[in-house]
Formats: C-alpha cells, structure tokens, sequence
C-alpha cells in the first residue's frame, strides 16, 4: 500500500474513533467496571501543606477522590465544579479530595494562583509517584470516584464532570448524603 493511501486509512480510522468517543456519554459505573471491590482503596498521602491525610479519617463521609493534573485541560475544565461540590455539599458531610498526579507543589501552587483558586478551597493531594493511581486503577485523567459513608466505592466517573448540577452528579451525592 502507498503511503498517501496508508495515511488516509489511518485518519479515517482515527476521525472513526474520535466520533465514537463524543458519543459516549458520561456517566457513574460501578467499581466492579474497573476491577475494584466494593471497599475503596487505600489512600494516604500529604496535602498541599505537608500534612498527611488519611482516606480512613472521612469514614461517616461522603467523599469524592478525583485524580487531575494541570496539564489537563478537561481537569482544568473541571476544577471549578470540584470546589463547587465542596462548597454547596461540605456542610452536607461532603468531602472533595483532588489528588494531583506526578506534579511537584511549585506546579500546583502555580496552576492554582494562574486560575484565582484558593488552595484551601478543596483538598488537594500530591500522588507524585502516581501509586494511589494505579492502586484504585484509575483510568485517564480526569477520574472521580465516589465514596459512600461506609467506605464502599458507589461510583466512578472516567471524564470530566462538566455540570455537577445535572441530576445524574446531583442526585447520586445527595442520595448518599442522605443514607
């Protein structure tokens, strides 16, 4: 086959699989999707301060663990409805946990600044070995999981969560905030 020609083949086949992944839609999957059991995995690692937070501590909590990087841009994209989470649930029992991945403080600190965030509007976590990652077998960037009060894995989303308040972010969290 002709170069021209192979090259062709593969756009067509790439622009193929770009529609296919548009028409995907979002949405919470069961662990059991991922191969995780039931009960979240283990997830110790420091925040922005130097202080080590500890997944055990949120137990009778709500938790979102969502793995991002700055340089994603649907992270970028999603990070304000991470701290809106946090700020229309947290009085709530709800508890966002952005864990950073393989990203250095002085990168985050200057994602955080360069887009008017406060670091102390969510928790954020530095997974700089990327270990928790692979651990809860996340897949791709952005990844949220959610956590139920008991510890058991309700959900995880693969994509950026674009509207927190359709009903299927809304009605998921507020479900488990009421068990």
């Amino acid at each position: 086959m002709k170069k021209p020609a192979f090259e062709f083949i593969l756009a067509l086949a790439f622009s193929f699989l770009m529609l296919c992944s548009f028409s995907v839609k979002a949405q919470w999957r069961p662990a059991a999707q991922l191969g995780l059991s039931q009960t979240a995995p283990q997830l110790q690692l420091n925040n922005l301060s130097g202080k080590p937070i500890d997944l055990t501590a949120y137990k009778g909590k709500v938790v979102v663990v969502n793995f991002w990087a700055s340089w994603c841009e649907p992270c970028r994209e999603e990070f304000e409805e991470l701290i809106q989470l946090q700020e229309n649930y947290g009085s709530k029992g709800l508890v966002v946990l952005a864990v950073n991945l393989a990203e250095m403080k002085p990168r985050v600190m200057q994602f955080l600044k360069g887009n008017g965030f406060s670091e102390n509007a969510i928790e954020i976590l530095l997974d700089r070995n990327s270990i928790v990652y692979k651990t809860w077998k996340a897949r791709g960037l952005p990844t949220t999981f959610l956590i139920g009060k008991s510890g058991k894995v309700e959900g995880v989303w693969i994509g950026a969560i674009e509207n927190i308040d359709s009903n299927e972010v809304k009605g998921k969290i507020e479900a488990l905030l009421r068990q």
